[in-house]
């Protein structure tokens, strides 16, 4: 299990699900705030939480699967 403690009280503003995405099947989340946060789903899961300020995405926090 994974838990997401910093989405908490966040305001979703668009969710986006990809049949294919870079990792496979993805989902990805946009919140008020201006961070996104991305789900891909496959045989492990792997998370992150980013923010786009104006140019590349910085990585605010991974979230992985422990094995």
């Amino acid at each position: 299990m994974i838990e997401c403690n910093e989405l908490a009280g966040k305001i979703v503003q668009r969710v986006t699900v990809y049949e294919d995405g870079d990792c496979g099947p993805e989902v990805n989340f946009e919140f008020a705030d201006g961070t996104t946060f991305n789900v891909c789903l496959t045989s492990r899961v792997e998370a992150k939480l980013t923010i786009d300020e104006g140019g590349e995405p910085r990585e605010i926090r991974s979230y992985v699967e422990a094995d």
